[in-house]
């Protein structure tokens, strides 16, 4: 049996933490797409190397996880603060489109990555939580369940900033000389989705046993 709760009648405001939070992932998101992803548009046939052969599953890849990555912040502004509902389903549904075109072609260059079948079956992975996340989202908000989901909305981007998060942690890995280059693109083909999302669960079950609620 579900429960439908309640759609929200008023704004809410954020904590100071939590619009910070939310600032500072965009900026990091923003500083990323413009460092990291947007330079792979500009790269020759020659310099994709082994990318060359799928490149158009590479931009489908790239362009979709942009959006994905640059509209959440504003997305989960709207949602946890109840602002604008019709931005936000509009913004709702880019979204949406965005994680499935990135998803679909993030499958298809695991299954064909160079990489090895550990390195493609952690973006396979991600691939998954990605779509299953933000899936329940959807089937959540369909169904009036408003709380739940604003929570799998939170795990769904925080999925999406598994980009972010092998970029980072890979280039950490570098400096303190830990495991071959190889090894840290395996690892970091699963932990940069896996760990992160194992945080935000222990926060939002965490704050829920706190409070005392189901």
């Amino acid at each position: 049996m579900h429960t439908t709760l309640a759609a929200p009648s008023a704004r809410r405001r954020l904590s100071a933490g939590g619009a910070a939070g939310l600032v500072i992932v965009a900026v990091i998101g923003m500083v990323f797409v413009i460092h990291d992803a947007l330079p792979y548009f500009r790269l020759t046939e020659a310099q994709l190397g082994r990318y060359r052969p799928h490149r158009p599953w590479l931009v489908v890849h790239i362009t979709a996880g942009i959006m994905a990555l640059l509209s959440g912040p504003v997305q989960l502004w709207l949602g946890l603060t109840d602002r604008n509902v019709r931005a936000h389903r509009r913004l709702g549904i880019v979204y949406l489109g965005s994680v499935g075109a990135s998803s679909v072609a993030g499958y298809y260059l695991a299954f064909h990555t160079t990489f090895g079948f550990a390195f493609g079956a952690g973006l396979a992975g991600l691939a998954t939580a990605w779509i299953v996340t933000t899936a329940l989202a959807f089937a959540a908000i369909r169904r009036h369940l408003y709380e739940q989901h604003k929570d799998w909305m939170i795990r769904s981007y925080v999925v999406t900033t598994a980009f972010v998060t092998f970029r980072l942690w890979f280039a950490l890995l570098g400096v303190i000389g830990l495991g071959t280059r190889a090894e840290r693109g395996t690892v970091m083909a699963w932990s940069c989705w896996a760990v992160p999302l194992l945080v935000t669960e222990a926060v939002l079950q965490g704050r829920k046993i706190l409070a005392g609620r189901d």
